[in-house]
């Protein structure tokens, strides 16, 4: 079980994810990092995680959100960034927004890599980019723009060598 020594002081979801990103640059094994510390680290993450479930802080919307932590769904989303990097051209734009994969770029022309036979994912026509998330989550075509999602929700871009940080989820 985790020691949550690698995150003290860190109060909030937000800095507690950049804070495990900047861990995980040092410390993955694929990076020169060893093992037995990064798997420190991720158990820690996740109680830390875990025990901000619940906290109330104000967006970049001027709106509260709470947090809600679940390792299932923060699971399926690492592993399906992990899935679409794999797979990454440089030209693409591999962006996480809440729980949401994005991808844009020169995409729409790949689409026998990322559709359902690839990596799984869908085009979305007024968007005009492939997305993923979480096959339990169901909403209608909200019509905001990206600009207003990545306040509401928060936002990374991943690069291909950057390992994902788990998503937070946005009540």
């Amino acid at each position: 079980m985790g020691n949550k020594k690698w995150f003290d002081g860190f109060l909030t979801p937000g800095s507690v994810k950049k804070e495990y990103r900047h861990l995980a640059f040092e410390n993955h094994p694929d990076l020169g990092g060893d093992t037995a510390t990064m798997q420190q680290i991720n158990a820690a993450y996740l109680l830390v995680l875990a025990s901000l479930d619940g906290q109330t802080s104000a967006g970049t919307d001027g709106k509260d959100h709470v947090y809600h932590y679940s390792e299932k769904v923060e699971q399926a989303v690492m592993d399906k960034i992990r899935e679409v990097l794999k797979v990454a051209k440089p030209e693409w734009e591999v962006e996480l927004i809440g729980t949401w994969v994005w991808v844009s770029g020169t995409a729409k022309a790949d689409r026998d890599v990322l559709n359902k036979n690839g990596v799984g994912m869908k085009w979305h026509s007024k968007r005009e980019r492939w997305f993923w998330h979480v096959p339990t989550f169901r909403r209608k075509y909200s019509g905001v723009g990206f600009d207003t999602l990545r306040q509401m929700y928060g936002s990374t871009v991943m690069e291909k060598e950057q390992p994902p940080q788990r998503a937070a989820l946005v009540g």
